[in-house]
C-alpha cells in the first residue's frame, strides 16, 4: 500500500511538472555576407529560441501575445532563464540568396514566463499600493441535461394556370342550273360543305413552399466547482487582485438566480444582473468575472484508447465601478480537454484545467488592457 502510494505521489508530481514545463519549436532566419560564419549561426539559433517562445505564447491567445511584446527584451536579455533546453531539429543554408536557417525545439520554463509577466503588469508596477483591485468571479460549470430537438415544418404551396382557346368555321357553296329543251325542261343543282375546327390548349404548374427549423432548447445541469476554486483564487492573486468570494458578497437570492439563469441559457436576465451590480457595488467592489464552462460528452480518444472530454470557455470582465458597468476584458469561446481512463475522471479534469486556463486568460487580458 505504501508502495502505491509513492507511485500515486510521483505520477502527481509528474503531471505538475509537465504543467510547468512545455515544449515549443521555433524558426531562425539570418542573411551572411562572403561565407557563413559560427556568429552568424549563433544569432540564428537565438532567433529561433526567441520564435519558439512567441510561438507559445501566440497558441494561447491574443492576450498572451501582447503580453509577450511586453516581456520580449527582458526574454531575449536572459534566454537561458527561460529555456530549460534546446534541439536543433533541422538547419538549412540557402546559398544562392546567402541565408542560414535553423529549426529548434526547447522546453519552457513557463513558471518563470509567468512570473514575469506578472512583474511586468500594470498592477505590480504600480507598487504595493495596487495589489488591492478587489473582484469577484462567479465560474459556472454545467452539462446538457436534456435537449429537446424540433422537426422541420414543412409548407407545399402548387399554383395551376390553364388556358384554352378554340376556333370554329363552317362554309356552304352550291350551284344550281336549269335548261330548257323544247317541251322539256332539265335541272341540275350541286352543294359542296366545308368545316374547320382550331383548340389551343395550354397547361401551367408552379409549385414552392417553405421549411422552417427551430433551433434546439437545451436545459442544463450545473456541476460543482469546489475542486478548482482553490486553483482559480491562487491564479487571480498572482495576477495581483484581490479576490473575494461570491457567497460572502452576493446575496442569496443573487446566487440562485445567477444559476437559474445559467441553467437555462447563455445570459442573466437583466434584473439578475442589475441585483448581482447593486450588492457589487455596495461592496465596493469594482470588477466582476463571469464565466461557463460547458461539458460535452464524453468520447474515446482515438490515439491512447481512453476518454476525452471537451469543456467550452466563454467568459466576460465587467468594471460595475462607473454609473453605467460596462465589459473591459472577454474570453471568446475556447475549447479545453481533459483524457482519461473513464468519464468522470476526464471530466473534471477537462473542467479543472479549463477553469484555470480561463482564469489565466482574464489576468492577461486584463494586463493586457491595463486593467488594475
Amino acid at each position: 500500500m505504501k508502495r502505491l502510494w509513492l507511485c500515486l505521489a510521483a505520477l502527481a508530481l509528474s503531471f505538475q511538472c509537465h504543467a510547468q514545463v512545455v515544449a515549443s519549436k521555433g524558426v531562425g532566419t539570418v542573411s551572411y555576407g562572403w561565407s557563413l560564419s559560427a556568429e552568424d549561426k549563433d544569432k540564428a539559433f537565438k532567433a529561433a529560441q526567441v520564435a519558439a517562445v512567441e510561438r507559445y505564447f501566440a497558441e494561447n491567445g491574443e492576450a498572451e501575445s501582447e503580453n509577450f511584446e511586453a516581456i520580449q527584451p527582458a526574454i531575449e536579455a536572459n534566454l537561458d532563464k527561460f529555456i530549460l533546453s534546446s534541439t536543433v531539429i533541422n538547419e538549412q543554408v540557402q546559398e544562392g540568396m546567402k541565408k542560414y536557417s535553423v529549426s529548434v525545439r526547447v522546453e519552457l520554463n513557463v513558471a518563470k514566463l509567468r512570473s514575469t509577466i506578472r512583474r511586468s503588469s500594470p498592477t505590480a508596477k504600480a507598487g504595493p499600493a495596487a495589489q488591492n483591485s478587489p473582484l469577484v468571479y462567479v465560474f459556472v460549470g454545467r452539462e446538457a441535461a436534456s435537449v429537446r430537438t424540433y422537426d422541420a415544418r414543412v409548407v407545399k404551396r402548387a399554383e395551376l394556370t390553364r388556358e384554352a382557346s378554340a376556333e370554329s368555321s363552317e362554309s356552304t357553296k352550291g350551284s344550281e342550273d336549269e335548261r330548257i329543251r323544247g317541251n322539256r325542261v332539265d335541272t341540275s343543282a350541286s352543294r359542296q360543305d366545308s368545316a374547320s375546327t382550331k383548340e389551343k390548349y395550354a397547361k401551367q404548374i408552379e409549385t414552392g413552399g417553405s421549411t422552417t427549423r427551430k433551433a434546439d432548447q437545451v436545459s442544463y445541469r450545473l456541476l460543482p466547482m469546489n475542486n478548482a476554486k482553490t486553483s482559480i483564487t491562487s491564479v487571480f492573486s498572482q495576477g495581483g487582485f484581490q479576490v473575494a468570494e461570491p457567497e460572502f458578497v452576493l446575496q442569496d437570492g443573487d446566487m440562485k438566480a445567477v444559476n437559474d439563469d445559467f441553467s437555462a441559457g447563455n445570459d442573466l436576465a437583466p434584473s439578475t444582473l442589475r441585483a448581482v451590480v447593486a450588492s457589487m457595488r455596495k461592496n465596493q467592489i469594482p470588477l466582476l468575472v463571469l464565466a461557463t464552462l460547458d461539458v460535452g460528452i464524453p468520447m474515446r480518444d482515438d490515439a491512447t484508447g481512453m476518454q476525452r472530454v471537451a469543456v467550452t470557455v466563454t467568459g466576460r470582465v465587467l468594471d460595475v465601478s462607473a454609473n453605467f458597468p460596462r465589459e473591459v476584458a472577454s474570453v471568446p469561446a475556447v475549447q479545453y480537454f481533459g483524457v482519461s481512463p473513464d468519464n468522470a475522471a476526464a471530466a473534471g479534469k477537462a473542467l479543472k484545467d479549463a477553469s484555470l486556463a480561463a482564469a489565466r486568460e482574464v489576468v492577461s487580458r486584463m494586463n493586457a488592457a491595463g486593467i488594475h
